[in-house]
Parts: C-alpha cells; structure tokens; sequence
C-alpha cells in the first residue's frame, strides 16, 4: 500500500513537472509578444501626441495671430510703433 502511494505521488510529481516544462515556451513568446505590443503603443502615443502639436502649430502659424508673430521677428514695425530691437530693420 505505501508503495502505491509512494508510485502515485511520483506519477504526480513527474506529471506536473512535465506540464510546467511544456508550458513555459508559450508563456516566454507571450512575454515578448506583450513587451513589443506595449513598446508599440508607447511609439504611437509619441507620434498622435506629435502630430497633435504638428497641427495645433500650423493652426496657430494660419491664423491672423501667427502672421503677425512671423511679420514681427521678420522687423516689422508699424506706423507709431517704437522697434524694441532697434539693430533690425
């Protein structure tokens, strides 16, 4: 009887050895599948929050506002305006 048990137990044993050896490849390539996938979402929040700046300033350089800036370091100065850098002109 004792035996058996004895048998039984290692018929367990080498069972559940067996079947956490067989699994662990699998669990190693979903390890990375799941690193490159994460990787790849942090890469396209980059680029949406890129591109969102991208268009806030083209928006921002299309407007009356932006001309204006562009015309101002270019040297413009309007007619009553006093030239706060006075070497450009």
């Amino acid at each position: 009887m004792r035996n058996r048990i004895l048998v039984n137990g290692l018929i367990i044993l080498c069972a559940v050895g067996s079947g956490i050896a067989v699994t662990m490849k699998p669990w190693t390539v979903f390890n990375q599948q799941s690193l490159r996938a994460k990787e790849r979402v942090r890469q396209m929040k980059e680029a949406e929050s890129r591109r969102i700046k991208l268009l806030e300033d083209e928006d921002r350089a299309q407007s009356s506002i932006g001309k204006e800036e562009r015309t101002r370091k270019a040297g413009f100065v309007g007619p009553g305006e006093v030239a706060l850098n006075p070497d450009k002109k």
